[in-house]
């Protein structure tokens, strides 16, 4: 346990103090910041009202969900599906560059707490921008009514899908050297995931069909956003992330095994 929390906190704060993450989580906020309010007051003129008079107004309070906070769950999972792989890009991809990676094999760890340690580190820091964003509609609260389960069912499957992200990003950076290349691969393994269903317009079969929809990341976030927290999506995520982490558990033992 203590190995797994050393090597957790190591890459966490690795990636926290990096100023790439000051300018990914700046950029991130900036743009979030921008978009909400802009969101909000749209959605106060189409509605006739002042937004500082939702407060009480029932009948508003799935409209304001639907209108503004729905858009800005999609912005901020768009952005979090290529920052995400940018912050995982240095776990390992950058210590094989620079040759400590090898070091690390050599190390009295084991490759599952290593891959376990550097992908709760990466999930760490994704969760901070997560929070980051949470912010923006709870906020709204104090002018606004809304339904606050909606909006908690929203982030649960926001942060289950940065833990994919996560998971992925960190595999993609276990099988290569290149930062660049890794960051592409998770950008491409993260975008895939969201068009598996597509698959099933060009099958008749039922049972094709329910599994490519089952797959598929889209279908269980819709349930999420309409406050439907199915336990079978849950571990649809759980399962998707431990798939992904057992790979890259893969990668590294096979890496430590050419190595000695």
């Amino acid at each position: 346990m203590r190995q797994f929390i050393n090597q957790w906190l190591k890459d966490f704060w690795q990636i926290v103090y990096n100023p790439v993450f000051f300018i990914l989580a700046g950029l991130y906020c900036a743009i979030l910041g921008f978009v909400f309010p802009r969101r909000l007051f749209e959605f106060a003129l189409v509605s006739g009202v002042s937004p500082l008079s939702q407060r009480g107004m029932g009948n508003n309070a799935y409209n304001i969900y639907e209108t503004v906070f729905i858009n800005h769950l999609s912005l901020s999972h768009l952005l979090l599906l290529f920052i995400v792989p940018i912050l995982t890009m240095r776990l390992i991809a950058e210590e094989k560059k620079l040759r400590t990676f090898d070091l690390l094999m050599t190390a009295p760890i084991t490759s599952t707490k290593l891959v376990l340690g550097k992908f709760t580190a990466g999930y760490s820091a994704a969760i901070l921008l997560v929070g980051a964003s949470f912010l923006f509609p709870l906020l709204t609260g104090w002018i606004a009514d809304f339904s606050f389960s909606l909006l908690i069912s929203s982030y649960i499957s926001i942060a289950l899908l940065v833990g994919i992200y996560t998971a992925i990003g960190l595999l993609s950076s276990a099988l290569t050297e290149s930062i660049m290349l890794s960051v592409f691969m998770g950008i491409a393994f993260n975008v895939s995931l969201h068009f598996i269903s597509v698959g099933a317009q060009f099958t008749d079969n039922n049972i094709y069909t329910a599994i490519l929809q089952y797959l598929s990341v889209s279908s269980h976030l819709e349930g999420f956003f309409r406050g439907n927290i199915v336990t079978s999506s849950i571990i649809f995520f759980i399962l998707t992330i431990g798939f992904f982490l057992f790979l890259t558990q893969r990668v590294i033992e096979s890496t430590r095994w050419r190595t000695h």
